[in-house]
């Protein structure tokens, strides 16, 4: 009796490997995408924080009272309280300086993304 040895894969196997390695794929692909939205919400939420708390250094340094606005020129002198200098928005949102005591007190261009202090 002739022993038969199996050296390749049939053409079923194959196609249950592929099937297979499809359904992972479509199931991993849409939280990879959105991964990157998440990531850039929470850095631009992370920025928002520093530039919050450096308002309220510069405010409490300078004697700043409730209710001002900073000028352009003290926007500066706000962003020399984070290291690093303006922090920039991942997705190129512009970050603007409210009233001192404002909630919030400073917002995102894309705070309808989600780009905004909770």
């Amino acid at each position: 009796m002739p022993i038969y040895s199996r050296r390749a894969y049939t053409l079923v196997e194959i196609m249950i490997v592929v099937a297979i390695l499809a359904i992972l794929t479509s199931l991993a692909l849409p939280n990879y995408l959105s991964s990157g939205k998440i990531s850039a919400k929470n850095v631009c939420i992370n920025n928002l924080k520093q530039i919050d708390g450096a308002v309220e250094q510069w405010a409490l340094d300078n004697s700043i009272l409730t209710g001002t606005v900073p000028a352009s020129g003290q926007e500066d002198r706000i962003y020399f309280y984070i290291d690093g200098g303006r922090p920039k928005c991942p997705v190129g949102g512009r970050y603007t300086i409210c009233e001192v005591g404002a909630n919030p007190q400073v917002k995102c261009s894309r705070e309808e993304e989600g780009h905004k202090l909770p």
